[in-house]
């Protein structure tokens, strides 16, 4: 099965700009037809005070709102036409009142979205890529700031420990794998059993996908560190990996290698809940 529908959360800024980039890749790439939502939080002064504001108060902030849509929709306009896909993208507003992203998520194959930036505000939790991740059920595709690759590298990193979260992204990812050249399964940690990743390497190969199996100590910098370490020395142009397995509460307390990716990951990453 091949992708066939894309969403990707446009936010016009550096990680939604290179967001939709790579998704208009992966349109032309799959055949795929692309949906981007601009999707805005509730105006906290709406939500606060919104029995009690006036009319004009009211009309200055439908203006504000419409006018951020309008700008996001140049943006994607101007991406698109010089993509030269028009014939299979469309833009939509998704209405703050509803299920949000996460909603609208389960309706498509995928979801892009752009890595958190720093120096920009921060997003709203709703549209964070790992809670779209765990509220959607759909793999989320985390993007960069800054990537503009020219095509999609295909080579690709499983981060692969057995678990249930890992096993969730590689089934998710399996129509990606089996467009890539070279797929490599990726194993951290001391003491790994001698059948370590077999099972991985065996399924893939029942679809068709030859990969092979790379094992790696845990460095100094730990295990997020790690894994992009040896992404980079693979070449890799996608790390594919399951979001946190223990409370969201703990990982955003502590950190965490989902969190720790997500913060410097320079490749496109897929993550799946």
């Amino acid at each position: 099965m091949a992708i066939r529908s894309i969403l990707t959360s446009y936010t016009g800024n550096g990680g939604g700009a290179a967001a939709l980039h790579m998704a208009l890749l992966m349109v032309a790439k799959y055949d795929a037809r692309l949906t981007a939502a601009v999707w805005q939080a509730p105006n906290p002064l709406r939500r606060r005070a919104g029995a009690f504001m006036t009319r004009e108060i009211d009309r200055v902030l439908d203006e504000a709102e419409a006018a951020y849509v309008a700008e996001r929709r140049a943006g994607f306009d101007a991406a698109v036409a010089a993509a030269g896909v028009a014939d299979r993208v469309e833009f939509t507003v998704l209405d703050a009142r509803g299920g949000g992203l996460a909603q609208a998520a389960r309706g498509h194959d995928i979801v892009v979205m752009g890595a958190p930036v720093e120096g920009e505000p921060a997003a709203d939790f709703a549209v964070r890529p790992d809670v779209v991740a765990l509220r959607s059920g759909r793999p989320v595709l985390i993007v960069p700031p800054g990537y503009a690759e020219p095509a999609i590298r295909e080579t690709a990193v499983v981060a692969w420990d057995g678990k249930r979260a890992s096993a969730r992204a590689m089934g998710d990812a399996m129509h990606i794998l089996g467009t890539k050249e070279r797929v490599t399964i990726l194993g951290i940690g001391p003491d790994l059993p001698a059948e370590f990743g077999q099972d991985a390497l065996r399924l893939l190969s029942l679809h068709g996908i030859e990969a092979e199996l790379a094992l790696r100590p845990a460095g100094a910098g730990g295990i997020g560190a790690t894994i992009l370490q040896a992404c980079d020395d693979l070449g890799a142009g996608l790390l594919i990996m399951g979001a946190y397995e223990h409370s969201k509460f703990s990982e955003d307390l502590l950190g965490g290698t989902t969190k720790d990716i997500l913060a410097r990951a320079p490749l496109p990453v897929l993550m799946a809940h």
